[in-house]
């Protein structure tokens, strides 16, 4: 039903435009010359403005854009610098502590306790009067091998300071 109103109007509108008489097509297009004559009039300063109004807009969007550009990588900047701040003031710390380790063993290393025991556990040294007896360290005692061969002895460590 709707379709055939659609249709049956626009028939009608076509016939109503066929019967128009000629007068009146001629002052539509008497009226549609008129209109194009001022648009045509008013159009070239219009037309000015309105381009005048294009490229401002368009400067000012470029403007934006680049110092939206440049705030971004400063901004992009400024994080990384932070960053590599950080890491800094961490790797500062660690070669103070470092340091202050270093200082410390410097101060011990210098102290004549240190010294002597270096000079004991290393080189072997002994004080006037005393007697040095060293025990190797991979001896171990095994039952089985005591047991297998009770008569074996094994000799006494020698004594260095005898000759």
């Amino acid at each position: 039903m709707e379709e055939e109103r659609r249709i049956s109007s626009f028939t009608q509108d076509l016939l109503e435009r066929e019967s128009q008489s000629e007068e009146q097509r001629e002052r539509r297009e008497e009226r549609m010359q008129k209109h194009e004559y001022k648009v045509k009039v008013t159009n070239p300063a219009r037309q000015r403005k309105a381009r005048s109004r294009r490229r401002a807009v368009l400067v000012l969007v470029l403007f934006v854009a680049l110092a939206a550009g440049f705030t971004v990588r400063a901004v992009q900047k400024m994080i990384s610098l932070s960053q590599e701040r950080s890491q800094v003031q961490a790797q500062l710390e660690q070669l103070e502590k470092r340091r202050s380790e270093l200082e410390n063993e410097l101060l011990q290393v210098n102290s004549d306790e240190y010294v002597e025991q270096q000079a004991r556990s290393q080189l072997h040294m002994i004080r006037p009067g005393e007697v040095l007896y060293i025990v190797p360290n991979n001896t171990e005692y095994n039952r089985e091998d005591d047991t297998e061969d009770p008569l074996q002895e094994t000799p006494p460590a020698a004594d260095p300071a005898k000759p």
